[in-house]
């Protein structure tokens, strides 16, 4: 069964790293804006990470997964923010990287990983690492507070809350105009 690809995909995550979630992983997530915690996907066979997502298209969602071993992560590119990678960063300075995909831009682009090793994976992609594009493939466990996948696939993000709330407060705005147009001195009650 395959997971992953949140709702923050299709409209953008723009929340800031939490002060306690930007310690995770040692301050590798600090800078992530979509990040808030790490979305558990133990007892998946894969999973996959979105490649330019939010609002400029230079974020992965979700930025952070803990999987078990053997569990394959497909990264699937959006078509947004120009050509990204995916590049691990070893731990030191002149370690190999264990993966590492070609520059792609096109939409549906894929590069899938399988993960045997219970260690911690950071990784980037190399255009856009200033900005932020960071994310962590954690192994067997995470030091860092775990969020179940929304059904659709990914997780509530602070954006996706904002969003709803202000589709709410909308909604609510319109039926009270309406209302007070009905009951104003040449309004149609019969709305």
């Amino acid at each position: 069964m395959r997971a992953g690809l949140g709702a923050a995909a299709a409209i953008g995550a723009t929340a800031a790293a939490t002060p306690a979630a930007a310690q995770a992983y040692g301050e590798w997530m600090s800078d992530v804006s979509n990040y808030e915690a790490t979305v558990d996907y133990t007892g998946q066979e894969s999973v996959a990470v979105a490649v330019g997502v939010g609002e400029n298209g230079v974020l992965f969602d979700p930025p952070a997964i803990l999987v078990d071993p053997g569990t394959t992560v497909t990264w699937e590119w959006t078509g947004e923010g120009g050509q990204h990678n995916v590049v691990h960063q070893p731990e030191g300075e002149d370690g190999d990287p264990a993966f590492e995909s070609g520059l792609k831009e096109e939409e549906g682009a894929t590069f899938e990983q399988t993960f045997e090793e219970e260690i911690t994976f950071r990784y980037y992609c190399n255009s856009h690492r200033g900005a932020g594009m960071k994310g962590v493939v954690a192994v067997g466990s995470a030091e860092d507070e775990l969020v179940d996948p929304d059904p659709s696939g990914g997780p509530l993000t602070t954006s996706d809350l904002l969003v709803l709330a202000a589709a709410v407060a909308l909604g609510i705005a319109l039926v009270i105009a309406v209302v007070a147009a009905a009951d104003s001195p040449g309004g149609d009650r019969s709305v």
